[in-house]
């Protein structure tokens, strides 16, 4: 066996609503269950999500209660000359938000600049000291994107110095909201029929009521923050994200440009990916390690050749990112291996740590413990801690950070994800009381569970399934890229790739086609994966083009072997030192001729999961009493030397040595021995087989001298009544049933008998 990181969860099939949309729709039936499993189970949802762009408009931004009045007032700000103030955040939603903002204001001829402040040294959202200077600047309207929703004491301020404040922001409300001008919220205008836009989407609405039109020539900035931002990518914020990829795909903007030069990604087409793992990370690179403008500025710039040495500078600075990210989640894991393994919620801070990129390897930390995980950065010259959280399904962050307001002065974000800001002295109480939260969360919630959307097997694969399954496109928070299992597929190939053998290469085989599978970070599993093994594999599909050629790939996530496992060690090289870094909590070692170079395990206490036979017993029915059903893997270790791969002795080698014990001349015994053994070559393991063969037979005893000498008195005997003679003959059948079988035998007759000796149990 080999056990999958997570558990994989298959959900129910609405078989009624599969068959419908099948026959309506003419498409095919894993497109039809796709369709359902998300929701779309009659007909007229699921075009409208198959065909968004025909199907669906954006809503009329004045649902919108406020928006009316912000209107007016952006307007009101243009014909009077008002400077005006877009306050924005330092992520890729913010920027972008900022970016979308600036152009609608600027076409309707408002005086507007940004301002995104320093994660550093402002932290997020808005602050007193950022608003004060607005006002002294002679600011008398600042308009918030994708923040401002939290600042409730800011907005007091704005509100004693004269100054007009708009809140565009999509992020959790608290219970008391900000006194603002006006406030343009999906979650909490119930006239608004979506409330699920990014920042940027929000952003865009507003665009689209002061400019009067759908600024189409405006979505591919609006775009970047609502894929990046990880929003559900349905209804409303589906249609922004398919018309926005073209929109980016398509756009002049040197901005965009930049960005597909220094992501090499000039030639293809530009999807949701582009944006989630080229895109996003060098945007926000900026604003986790410095002052996010730069990235604005690139985005804002109107020659290529600005735009491109800004977006080198943040190509550079995402490399710095990369290793910095890589230094802090070796040091986080190692302190929660310290001390909070058993923690539900995991609360880890350090004063070395960046702040900017702490969100990051909180997301590693839940991956690898799937855990609710909070990453905070003493700062000693304030006393306090700034950081990022990242949460699991069932384990509310923003509301569970809600109920420990008294030690949280400044917090926000969403369920999934937040930033928080407390004194150091208060971290280890909002560690406790986070925890006691947990113990209320039923335990089921903790364990790592992964759903599954689709179950194939190697021969359903092609390249029309995946063309299929692209209709569903984009893909996202909300609209995931179908998980699928492979299962129980033969394996024709797997070894590691990479420059450092940390990546997985399988080629699974079925009856009538083979799929190449690809695992990043997957190269460990070669040494636990018998090459006999059928494996199901969990991930995504794609299509792998090279050299002109276009096929089916299958991008690993997850791996499983459920079938018990054989490993072949049989005279491989350096293999007993392999073995020797077998976990030894889960590792038996069994000899039966004894040995000292292993730990051995005693018989009379139950095995462990992997067991691995250094030799053989004499035996079939001793070795078949191994394998019970709680061994997962056998490592078949046996023929490594000793008596195995010697012949058993000839019928005439026995006589020969009789007649040499009963003829030759005691004071020339062991001489004579000597030259008759290299005569006949017999090994040392040989004479003292037969020896003692005679022995158990009475054919030789001891004499006077101490010497062996026959037994005259001995009773006419087959040697086959001598107990080793018989114990020898099973060890040399053994021998040519298990040492020298092909690995497909091997497996196969270890299978049996574990089969056989599981059946007995049953019955």
């Amino acid at each position: 066996m080999y056990h999958a990181k997570k558990s994989w969860v298959y959900p129910e099939t609405d078989t009624t609503s599969v068959e419908l949309l099948q026959t309506e729709l003419n498409i095919s039936e894993q497109l039809a269950t796709l369709l359902t499993q998300r929701g779309h189970r009659d007909v007229e949802a699921a075009k409208a999500f198959l065909y968004v762009e025909d199907e669906l408009t954006f809503h009329d931004p004045f649902l919108f209660e406020q928006m009316p009045k912000v209107v007016e007032r952006l307007k009101r700000a243009a014909d009077e000359g008002e400077m005006v103030l877009i306050y924005g955040d330092y992520d890729v939603d913010g920027v972008s938000a900022s970016a979308v903002m600036w152009h609608a204001l600027t076409e309707i001829g408002v005086m507007a600049e940004c301002y995104i402040p320093n994660r550093f040294t402002e932290g997020y959202g808005p602050n007193k000291e950022a608003f004060s200077w607005a006002a002294g600047e002679g600011f008398t309207l600042i308009i918030t994107v994708d923040c401002g929703i939290s600042g409730i004491e800011e907005a007091a301020l704005l509100k004693e110095l004269g100054v007009d404040l708009i809140i565009t922001d999509h992020h959790e409300p608290k219970e008391t909201l900000p006194d603002a001008f006006a406030i343009i919220h999906p979650h909490i205008d119930p006239s608004y029929p979506y409330d699920k836009l990014a920042g940027a989407g929000v952003a865009l609405k507003v665009a689209h009521a002061v400019l009067d039109r759908m600024p189409d020539e405006l979505l591919d900035l609006a775009v970047l923050g609502t894929i990046a931002d990880l929003v559900p990518l349905d209804g409303e914020n589906r249609l922004l994200a398919k018309l926005g990829l073209k929109a980016l795909d398509d756009s002049k903007r040197p901005g965009i440009l930049a960005l597909r030069e220094v992501c090499a990604l000039t030639d293809g087409t530009l999807n949701e990916e582009s944006v989630g793992f080229a895109f996003g990370p060098r945007i926000n690179a900026a604003g986790r390690l410095d002052s996010a403008m730069p990235a604005l500025q690139m985005l804002l710039a109107e020659s290529v050749e600005e735009a491109l040495a800004l977006a080198q500078q943040l190509d550079k600075q995402n490399k710095e990112r990369q290793d910095i990210v890589k230094t802090i989640a070796k040091e986080a894991t190692e302190l929660v291996e310290a001390s909070m393994t058993d923690d539900r919620v995991l609360v880890v801070a350090s004063e070395r740590w960046n702040p900017g990129v702490v969100g990051i390897v909180a997301s590693r930390l839940v991956e690898a413990y799937y855990r609710p995980v909070i990453l905070l950065c003493h700062d000693p010259k304030t006393g306090k801690a700034k950081g990022s959280g990242r949460s699991i399904d069932g384990f509310d962050l923003f509301k569970e950070l809600s109920k420990n307001e008294d030690i949280l002065p400044h917090f926000g974000g969403h369920p999934a994800a937040a930033g928080m800001t407390l004194l150091s002295e208060n971290v280890a109480e909002l560690r406790r009381r986070l925890n006691e939260q947990a113990e209320s969360i039923p335990d089921e919630t903790f364990v790592a569970r992964v759903n599954v959307d689709l179950k194939l097997d190697v021969n359903d694969v092609s390249l029309d399934l995946i063309s299929e399954i692209g209709k569903l496109a984009p893909f996202g928070m909300g609209n995931p890229s179908p998980r699928v299992v492979v299962a129980d597929a033969r394996l024709r190939d797997i070894r590691q790739i990479g420059r450092d053998n940390t990546h997985l290469k399988v080629q699974l085989a079925g009856d009538k086609r083979e799929l190449d599978g690809i695992g990043f970070g997957f190269g460990h599993v070669v040494s636990e994966i018998s090459k006999m093994a059928h494996v199901s594999v969990m991930g995504s599909l794609q299509v792998n083009e090279w050299n002109g050629m276009r096929k089916p790939q299958l991008m690993i996530q997850d791996i499983r072997v459920d079938g018990f496992q054989v490993f072949d060690y049989r005279g491989k090289k350096n293999s007993l030192d392999e073995l020797k870094q077998l976990p030894g909590d889960t590792t038996s070692f069994i000899s039966f001729q004894g040995r000292d170079d292993f730990p051995l395990h005693d018989l009379d206490t139950p095995l462990k999961p992997f067991v691995v036979l250094l030799d053989l017993p004499d035996e079939e029915d001793v070795l078949a009493d191994l394998l019970t059903e709680d061994v997962e893997r056998i490592y078949c270790a046996f023929g490594q030397g000793g008596s195995f791969f010697e012949k058993l002795p000839t019928r005439e080698d026995f006589r020969t040595y009789y007649v040499h014990m009963a003829t030759c001349e005691r004071k020339n015994l062991r001489e004579n021995l000597i030259r008759l053994s290299i005569e006949r070559k017999w090994s040392k393991n040989t004479i003292q087989f037969m020896h003692q063969v005679f022995s158990e037979l009475e054919f030789l005893v001891t004499m006077e001298d101490g010497l062996p000498g026959v037994n005259p008195e001995a009773p006419k005997r087959d040697l086959t009544e001598a107990p080793c003679y018989k114990r020898r003959v099973g060890r040399v059948q053994l021998e040519e049933r298990f040492i020298y079988a092909s690995l497909a035998e091997l497996k196969e007759r270890l299978q049996s008998l574990r089969s056989n000796k599981m059946q007995e149990a049953y019955t």
